[in-house]
């Protein structure tokens, strides 16, 4: 009998500080460390190897004319899938309402997702939730101390957090080891639903087998090695179950299971000010957007021995200097708060940097909830450029920047269900 094909619409993955290729039990994950992230279509994860060619060539007749390849490192894992941008209303720390029973904030599906992208705190430790989301559905990329039902936080880190990705290819599981964060790219094309796009590495991809692999199927369910089939052990209710992970989309939000919401891009907006120069209020724009896009970047670099007569793995990593842009694009449309009035205030403005008097929120979803927002205080724009189709647009790429040197606090983020 023919072996079981394995197909992409079965894929399931989860997130955890759990390492069971390392020997960890199935009872070691819980809700609080360990999440599903409901990717779609088109994910991809592999590891490649570095590999040195040696060739033979001398004079003669009959000379010696061939070719040796070796595999002299194992390249990072390279990992990236795409998600929904969900709301899941769990906003409050403190109070009522809006709050889960850990007293945690975790205001968007993906919020474990963008603390080990933007934080040195790790999002769980054993049965603990330790978010770094702040109340209201808040985060905020500058360092702050621990807080009530809020964590340490520090952009600014050496070594980004490292963690497990499961990537359960129907049959197949694979782990990929001391998984990185690396970048995480948001599409609010107005004819969509907002998405998240995540890439980041690891150092190993490992089929887990034998014992390891029951263990996996014991909490993501599937079918045993000895053939017994197990459901998936999904609890929203409890954070700290034995062998279960928290779901994508249902949330305990002050005693009642709620799920969490999608966000329609036709809705977004976008508010800029920019002052023409280092005095005076500057003018403020509000316009709707064609097209918006936002990028995250830690640039994580590995270090990879180069030893003779072996096959060297990575042994580390390390964050490079994180970079927060975006684009967008819109209408040209005249009057003293658009675009086109936007487009020349830019063009006119002499200065090579003027962060200091420029800032965004992009409104993702618009002013009303659901959205995500992302509140940039200090912001470099490039020379908007003109889009001629039957409808003329303008286009205009920017970079944020601290407000001061040293403080890590580019952007703001407040999600809204």
């Amino acid at each position: 009998m023919a072996a079981q094909l394995n197909l992409q619409r079965n894929t399931k993955v989860f997130m955890s500080t759990v390492d069971l290729a390392g020997g960890a039990a199935h009872s070691a994950m819980k809700p609080a460390n360990t999440w599903q992230v409901e990717i779609l279509a088109g994910y991809a994860v592999s590891q490649t190897a570095a590999t040195q060619d040696i060739t033979s060539l001398e004079s003669g007749l009959t000379p010696d004319r061939s070719q040796q390849r070796f595999n002299t490192a194992l390249n990072p894992v390279d990992w990236n899938f795409q998600a929904y941008l969900k709301p899941t209303g769990i906003e409050k720390t403190a109070g009522a309402t809006d709050k889960h029973a850990s007293g945690n904030s975790m205001p968007v599906a993906d919020w474990f997702l963008w603390q080990g992208l933007m934080s040195n705190t790790s999002w769980a430790s054993g049965a603990e939730i330790r978010s770094t989301w702040q109340t209201d559905g808040k985060f905020s990329l500058a360092e702050r101390a621990t807080g009530a039902n809020v964590f340490q936080h520090s952009s600014n880190f050496a070594t980004a957090s490292e963690y497990h990705i499961y990537f359960k290819m129907d049959n197949v599981i694979y782990q990929v080891s001391n998984a990185t964060v690396n970048q995480a790219t948001i599409d609010a094309a107005v004819d969509g639903i907002a998405t998240t796009t995540w890439t980041g590495f690891g150092t190993n991809l490992i089929e887990l087998r034998g014992d390891s692999r029951d263990n996996a199927v014991a909490t993501f369910g599937g079918i045993l090695n000895a053939g017994t089939t197990l459901t998936a052990n999904s609890n929203a209710y409890e954070t700290t179950a034995d062998a279960s992970y928290h779901p994508w989309n249902s949330y305990n939000v002050s005693g009642s299971i709620a799920s969490a919401s999608f966000i329609k891009n036709r809705l977004s907006t976008i508010d800029v000010k920019h002052a023409p120069s280092n005095v005076g209020a500057g003018v403020d724009f509000t316009f709707p957007v064609t097209a918006l896009s936002f990028d995250y970047n830690n640039n994580i670099t590995y270090l990879t021995p180069e030893e003779l007569a072996s096959l060297n793995s990575p042994i580390g990593q390390f964050a490079g200097a994180r970079a927060i842009s975006g684009s967008l694009s819109a209408y040209l449309r005249g009057g003293s708060d658009n675009t086109a009035q936007f487009l020349k205030q830019i063009v006119e403005d002499t200065r090579t940097s003027s962060a200091v008097t420029s800032n965004a929120n992009l409104k993702i979803g618009g002013a009303t909830a659901p959205f995500f927002a992302l509140n940039m205080p200090s912001v470099q724009f490039e020379i908007p450029t003109h889009s001629i189709d039957d409808v003329i647009g303008v286009s205009v790429n920017f970079l944020a920047q601290e407000t001061n040197k040293g403080t890590g606090d580019e952007l703001t983020i407040i999600v809204e269900k």
